[in-house]
């Protein structure tokens, strides 16, 4: 059975219509960094990374529709993802902001970014080893395994081989518990049809500051598919900062140096 975690950010006061299980706020600063979680994740795989930025950010972390005990949507789509996200960060009075996105999370993030266009509110996007904006090419083996859900066994197998560093106990039953309480027909849309649903179209042509982080060693959305897939499908402008020595949950293998990386590029230093 899962773990509950209690909320380990101290929230900020929050819109009425928007619940406890749909974001997570913490942290005061000039600029607001929205966070979006990878596949499996929720808006709590940020807790050890905020915990390092609160004091010179403010930092936004939203459980996308279906994760984290947020509700699905009626027909999941990375167009109606995005609106969601757009939404929330609406009801929380969030107006201009660095849009962090991590995995799934990335690709939905580029979907928000197109959306706002040339509105300015995105200030800066930041892709954490994003699914690529065309198709993300998941071997049908391990599709056909992670379709098992929710089983407790599954997701173990699931952190154990998208990892390299080891994760601490809390943060491996949080990683577990997070896969366990996602909403089982979202679950399937992801693996079945949101990952194949390219966005290429749109991406190629966004004006905003974009960097993408990548491991060389990321066993999940592996390197090769970040210069392949994603790199192609951006903006010329867009920079690229390469790592090794860390797995595909970078938020939980190396917060420390995910909070520092992240303050360099968004400070452009």
């Amino acid at each position: 059975m899962p773990v509950t975690y209690g909320m380990l950010f101290i929230n900020t006061p929050m819109n009425d219509t928007l619940s406890a299980n749909k974001a997570i706020v913490n942290g005061t600063g000039e600029t607001t960094i929205v966070f979006l979680h990878y596949f499996g994740g929720s808006a709590l795989s940020w807790q050890w990374v905020v915990n390092i930025l609160k004091d010179s950010y403010k930092c936004v972390a939203i459980n996308q529709p279906g994760f984290g005990g947020s509700p699905m949507l009626a027909q999941p789509s990375i167009e109606g993802f995005a609106t969601y996200v757009q939404q929330q960060l609406i009801n929380l009075g969030v107006v201009n902001y660095v849009l962090v996105g991590h995995s799934m999370g990335g690709k939905i993030a580029l979907q928000v970014a197109a959306n706002e266009g040339d509105s300015g509110r995105v200030q800066q996007l930041i892709l954490l080893a994003p699914s690529p904006p065309s198709i993300e090419r998941m071997p049908e083996n391990e599709k056909q395994r992670m379709l098992n859900h929710p089983n407790a066994e599954e997701a173990a197998t699931t952190i154990k081989n998208g990892t390299v560093l080891p994760l601490t106990t809390n943060q491996h039953e949080l990683a577990i518990d997070t896969q366990y309480i996602t909403d089982n027909n979202t679950w399937r849309w992801w693996l079945e049809e949101g990952m194949n649903h390219s966005i290429a179209d749109v991406t190629k042509g966004l004006t905003l500051p974009i960097t993408v982080i990548a491991s060389k060693e990321d066993p999940a959305v592996t390197y090769k598919m970040t210069t392949a897939d994603t790199m192609p499908n951006l903006p010329l402008h867009a920079r690229l900062i390469t790592t090794d020595g860390m797995g595909h949950l970078y938020q939980l293998e190396s917060p420390g140096w995910l909070a520092e990386t992240l303050k360099l590029v968004i400070e452009r230093k």
